[in-house]
């Protein structure tokens, strides 16, 4: 004995908008408006634990990538800040080298003791990178371990 589907009502109120995409998509298909909501309904139904959580995860995804891509600009526009920066000042001490090096009287000893003060300084500054590297590590250390 072959068994007969039982059908309950169910009302659902749908705006102006919605009723009319409703209506259309129906008309493509060949459908009654009620035959499509209820195929609308069933594939929910079926599909609800597959893709339920994951409209969150997916809106949590997207604003994370969004939120990274911003990060990732910042840093790049700071470290493109930085560089250029970095040209300049390179320029300016060059140009100060330069007009030191040309001031000099014609004297060797002038010219040495010019090039024995150029490379103590830069001795100097080495001294200070690695310092300063030194304590920047450390720090991060300290960071990623705690």
């Amino acid at each position: 004995m072959a068994r007969t589907k039982t059908f309950h009502q169910i009302y659902v109120g749908l705006s102006a908008d919605d009723r009319e995409r409703l209506a259309h998509k129906a008309k493509v298909r060949k459908l009654a408006t009620t035959e499509l909501a209820r195929e609308a309904i069933r594939w929910y139904l079926d599909n609800h634990e597959k893709t339920g959580g994951k409209a969150k995860e997916a809106e949590l995804s997207q604003a994370i990538v969004y939120a990274t891509d911003g990060l990732i600009k910042a840093i790049n526009s700071g470290v493109d800040r930085i560089c250029k920066m970095l040209a300049r000042q390179g320029r300016a001490i060059g140009t100060l080298y330069e007009l030191s090096w040309m001031s000099l009287p014609d004297d060797e000893n002038a010219r040495k003791a010019f090039e024995a003060a150029a490379t103590r300084a830069k001795q100097r500054m080495a001294q200070h990178v690695e310092k300063d590297e030194r304590e920047i590590a450390e720090g991060m250390k300290k960071v990623v371990n705690n």
